[in-house]
């Protein structure tokens, strides 16, 4: 009876999986996540995303995609950027239902109809566009954007992304790099292209779950206007702007009537440089000295004791003295690819002033020869101009460092703007930032440097025999760009048949002129300052190209379905 039993149950399970096949599950995925950025020259620019969503064998109402409208800075400062308005429609152009609603620091868009079923797969263009979505930095302007976002709960087999931006640029200027993972992560695993003016980046693996795809495209400043996404507030920087007013107006009357006249009166008595013993002349091709120890000022020093600012055209002589000077050589290996190696022909560190040696130490810190484009120099420059304020001031040319007195009134400036007090800020701005005072010696000195510019500059005659000789030509090089007249410089030796300095390797300087010295020497100087400049947006955006991952820079989010 068992045996009869058994043979029944197995006859039946056949028969039912004769007529009643077992249907296969499918899991739901992305097929293609394809976006497309049109950049607009006003700042703004256009999104379309173009999700092919496949429910698999489930059946669900639509999908719903959540979008950041906000970034954070570096210093964990929060911005807004305006989005919209949004669409949703079908590859022909017809529309979605859809629900938008807010979300933390979330869009969240609810994309279908609750009496409707869909299953299989369904594409839906997402579509809206961005204010305040770019960076810029003082050397490029830069989109770095999250295109899919890594809060989806399912894989993404293909992600994409074109950019167009407005006008044909040359390739050469500009910059894509791609990220692809969970967030944070730094891998690549992604393609870029730019063809007729259109980028492309499209990821080479399937994204899982909770991964993206994250792009950063640089190209040239003043392509498009600058449109900064707008601050956040919170209740505790709203609560020190309502203590910071309350402050303004217990002091109003000092603030708005007694400071704006004190810092012109002030300046009158006590900012104004001493009149020097002996007068500016017209030429007069000496160099300053030092008071004590009768010390040629070097070209840094001289720089910024004559315009009482150490910027990089000072650091940029500085350098060219030091070749000059035989401690290093400037080489051209391939066009505009610069590197500084270090000389070992007279070595004698212990003659160079302290920002010298701080410099010469931070190039060439841990490698020789050094590729400037690869150069983290930005912490060497700074203390090396730091080094040259104090220098100005320990030789007594100032009465105190003024740098510190600029960033003092600089200060007040601002507070004036942003308290509507336009008396005091104009008092500061031109006054206040004119109260830098020399020493009666910074005063003769700088007197001294100026009649050396002006006989940089003077074009009355050429001198032949110290050009011939290569001395004069080079001696005073450093000190012309320090003046920000080396094009005036080398112009006076252009007809002049000179060799090419042994300090310096040109990538195609055949025949030595001392103009086009100068054209390819400011070239490679630019590159320095290039390296140089921190990558820093004006509101505190790192870039994408150092340090970048997945999640950086503005949009993301994520999504599923419903």
């Amino acid at each position: 009876m068992n045996s009869m039993k058994k043979l029944l149950l197995f006859f039946t399970i056949v028969c039912a999986l004769a007529f009643f096949p077992i249907t296969t599950l499918r899991a739901e995925e992305i097929s293609s996540f394809d976006g497309d950025i049109s950049i607009q020259k006003d700042g703004s620019f256009t999104v379309s995303e173009n999700i092919l969503y496949d429910f698999g064998t489930h059946e669900k109402h639509g999908i719903y995609r959540t979008i950041p409208y906000e970034k954070i800075n570096t210093e964990g400062k929060r911005f807004r950027m305006d989005m919209g308005p949004f669409s949703v429609i079908d590859p022909e152009g017809k529309p979605y239902q859809f629900t938008q609603s807010t979300e933390g620091q979330d869009t969240q868009l609810k994309i279908g109809s609750p009496n409707v079923l869909v299953r299989e797969q369904k594409t839906y263009i997402i579509r809206y566009t961005v204010k305040g979505g770019l960076t810029y930095f003082s050397d490029h302007d830069e989109l770095y954007w999250q295109v899919t976002g890594t809060d989806w709960q399912v894989p993404i087999q293909k992600a994409s992304l074109a950019v167009s931006l407005p006008g044909t640029i040359d390739q050469t200027q500009i910059r894509m790099t791609c990220y692809t993972g969970s967030r944070d992560s730094s891998a690549s695993d992604c393609s870029t292209a730019y063809t007729n003016g259109r980028i492309t980046i499209s990821s080479d693996t399937m994204l899982s779950s909770r991964e993206g795809m994250t792009v950063v495209v640089g190209f040239p400043k003043n392509l498009v206007a600058v449109l900064e996404p707008k601050p956040v507030n919170t209740w505790l920087s709203d609560l020190i702007v309502t203590i910071v007013r309350i402050v303004f107006a217990l002091f109003s009357i000092g603030w708005y009537l007694i400071l704006p006249v004190w810092i012109v009166v002030h300046w009158f008595r006590t900012g104004r440089d001493p009149k020097p013993p002996m007068g500016v002349a017209s030429a007069w091709f000496d160099v300053p000295k030092t008071d004590k120890e009768h010390r040629l000022l070097t070209p840094g020093e001289t720089g910024t004791l004559i315009d009482e600012k150490a910027d990089m055209r000072e650091i940029t002589a500085t350098i060219v003295d030091l070749a000059r000077r035989g401690y290093l050589k400037i080489i051209e290996k391939k066009k505009r690819d610069f590197y500084l190696e270090k000389r070992n022909a007279v070595k004698k560190e212990d003659t160079l002033v302290q920002f010298e040696k701080t410099l010469y130490d931070g190039i060439f810190f841990g490698e020789d020869p050094v590729r400037i484009k690869d150069a983290d120099s930005i912490d060497t420059v700074s203390k090396t101009k730091k080094q040259l304020y104090d220098a100005v001031v320990q030789e007594k040319f100032f009465v105190s460092n003024p740098e510190s007195v600029r960033t003092k009134y600089s200060i007040i400036g601002g507070l004036a703007l942003f308290t509507m007090n336009f008396p005091l800020a104009l008092s500061s701005f031109i006054f206040g930032r004119a109260m830098p005072k020399k020493t009666v010696s910074g005063a003769q000195n700088a007197a001294v440097a100026q009649s050396l510019k002006n006989f940089i500059t003077s074009q009355e005659r050429q001198y032949t025999y110290q050009a011939k000789n290569q001395i004069f030509f080079e001696k005073f090089l450093p000190y012309a760009i320090a003046f920000g007249v080396e094009k005036i410089w080398a112009d006076r030796f252009k007809d002049i048949k000179l060799t090419k300095p042994d300090w310096y390797d040109g990538y195609d300087m055949q025949t030595f002129n001392s103009v086009y010295f100068i054209s390819s020497l400011n070239s490679s100087m630019h590159s320095f300052s290039s390296a140089a400049t921190p990558t820093r947006s004006s509101s505190g955006f790192s870039s994408g190209f150092s340090g970048g991952s997945v999640g950086g820079g503005g949009g993301g989010g994520g999504g599923g379905s419903w």
